[in-house]
């Protein structure tokens, strides 16, 4: 039968006999999901807020390879799910946890980067709001699922520490290079110390890279409840930034938000926070501006 004749179906059989010609790899998703954190306040900082950070879920692996070691949720991808369904799923059966929406941050397609074949993965970053403060449960081949908490990252002139807490006990320091970008952000040259399965470390250091390109005077609103104190604001907006608001410089700041032609927040009027007990004078609450 000549080419031309040849119908679509008949088409497509021949071409996938070609494809034993070419090295296969295999397809995963790993997801990146990151929730608000606070501190309890004791009874020596009644006169403080609690201290903001970001915690990340990983799980503790319960199989080969890398049996025990922490990770980020992920697996493979199945032939009847796109990648987005494939991460979605991963999540909710390594740590019992609903996706909230996912964000790509990239494709890892290194040969060498999983010891048992080849194998690219695509990363996602699924940032989880204030008022999500749900348990998680490791299930499937997650040994556990735990948040731990990224406590005073440093990133600065080509170098990131990023030291991540299991409550007051330090499970591990990310710490290498990276290199500035003008557009995507940042990008992670090496890590050098990286306690994690896989390239994982790289890729949690990529990830919060990535979320620091996003504008994060509109993302400190996912880490906040819907209505908060201009100073929970700004503990969020420096932790994110690593940028100190002095109190001098606050006056400034409050208007760049309030007071512009494009304000993004606005004061909830005759309402102020809940002291708790606290003895100081309550201060005004604002929200996001509709």
């Amino acid at each position: 039968m000549s080419e031309e004749r040849l119908t679509d179906r008949q088409r497509i059989y021949n071409y996938r006999q070609t494809l034993n010609q070419y090295p296969r790899p295999s397809v995963t998703a790993d997801i990146v999901a990151v929730r608000p954190s606070y501190s309890e306040l004791t009874e020596n900082q009644w006169r403080e807020n609690p201290e903001f950070a970001l915690q990340f879920l990983f799980i503790k692996r319960g199989e080969w390879p890398y049996e025990g070691q922490w990770a980020i949720p992920g697996g493979f991808i199945k032939p009847t799910e796109s990648v987005d369904e494939g991460a979605a799923r991963e999540l909710r059966e390594e740590a019992r946890l609903a996706a909230n929406r996912l964000i790509p941050v990239g494709v890892y397609s290194n040969p060498l980067r999983d010891m048992r074949s080849w194998i690219i993965s695509n990363v996602f970053v699924s940032i989880h709001r204030c008022n999500e403060f749900f348990s998680v449960k490791g299930g499937s081949d997650a040994k556990i699922a735990k948040w731990l908490t990224l406590k005073s990252p440093k990133i600065k002139d080509g170098k990131f520490s990023l030291p991540f807490y299991d409550g007051d006990k330090k499970a591990f320091c990310l710490t290498g290079t990276y290199e500035d970008a003008d557009i995507g952000g940042a990008t992670v040259l090496e890590v050098n110390r990286n306690q994690l399965a896989f390239d994982h470390g790289e890729i949690i250091a990529q990830t919060f890279l990535r979320i620091l390109s996003f504008d994060i005077r509109k993302l400190v609103f996912y880490f906040l409840p819907e209505k908060f104190t201009l100073s929970n604001y700004i503990d969020v907006y420096q932790y994110l930034t690593q940028n100190s608001i002095s109190l001098g410089n606050i006056p400034s700041f409050r208007r760049q938000l309030t007071a512009t032609k494009n304000p993004i927040l606005e004061i909830c009027e005759g309402e102020f926070e809940d002291l708790g007990g606290r003895g100081h004078a309550p201060a005004k609450l604002y929200r996001r501006k509709k």
